[in-house]
């Protein structure tokens, strides 16, 4: 991790005195002071989880104070519920670092996300205890080798082994592909498409779009009808001539 992104992370900060000081600058908008103040709160959860993140403990701990500035205009303006009954204002912010954390782990660690070094830290550990047990190793034995809650490595024994499963590339043993397997259908977008296709043929004729539309838009609408691939510019013209004419035939 560079040295100087995390010094000039951490200059950031400048705590509030006080739960009062933060709940007076929180009624007065005083949004750059509770930035720098919860800042802390930030570069804690990320820092806290850099054995599974690595540098992108930094781009967590951004994303958690982007999170609270938001959540915390959204309370000032009224656009978000508050319960202040305690005056304890970061009680909520932490709650909603909790929730930026946990969107975070979902958006970069889904399904697919199989180079992360959250899964992959996992995997060499379970690897090295293996070799180590002489077994495999239990998911209670490998959160202890990496000092991580079990929830984290549950999570991502699963992701992995979901991958492998659904991976294009994997086939039965008797070679069907996984996901023709699971009900994949390798030709619905191709089914959908033709559906579409003919519900604008049908509407076309039905509403007699054709004699509502320029004599360009016309050619156009042939020439895309006849399966020809028109140019950007002449797909948004011919939209909008469609729905013009569509218009025009609601109203009549």
């Amino acid at each position: 991790m560079a040295t100087d992104s995390v010094r000039l992370m951490a200059g950031t900060v400048r705590l509030l005195g006080s739960r009062e000081q933060a709940m007076r600058a929180f009624a007065a908008g005083g949004f750059e002071a509770l930035g720098r103040h919860y800042y802390a709160l930030a570069l804690k959860e990320a820092f806290g989880r850099f054995h599974l993140l690595g540098d992108e403990a930094l781009d967590l701990a951004q994303e958690v104070a982007a999170h609270i500035d938001r959540t915390l205009k959204a309370w000032r303006e009224g656009r978000r519920k508050l319960n202040l009954a305690s005056k304890n204002l970061t009680f909520w912010v932490m709650v909603e670092v909790d929730r930026a954390v946990r969107e975070y782990f979902y958006r970069t660690r889904g399904l697919g996300y199989v180079n992360s070094r959250l899964t992959a830290r996992v995997r060499r550990a379970a690897e090295d205890l293996k070799a180590d047990l002489g077994r495999e190793p239990t998911p209670e034995e490998i959160a202890e080798r990496l000092g991580v809650p079990l929830a984290v490595v549950e999570e991502a024994l699963a992701l992995a082994e979901a991958e492998e499963i659904l991976s294009l590339d994997d086939t039965t043993e008797e070679g069907t592909r996984y996901e023709e397997f699971a009900g994949y259908d390798p030709h619905e977008k191709e089914r959908e498409a033709a559906q579409a296709f003919l519900a604008l043929a049908e509407a076309i004729e039905k509403h007699r779009l054709r004699e509502k539309m320029g004599t360009r838009e016309v050619e156009l609408l042939d020439r895309f009808m006849a399966g020809e691939t028109l140019e950007e510019e002449e797909l948004e013209s011919l939209a909008v001539a469609l729905k013009q004419a569509m218009s025009k035939a609601a109203a009549a």
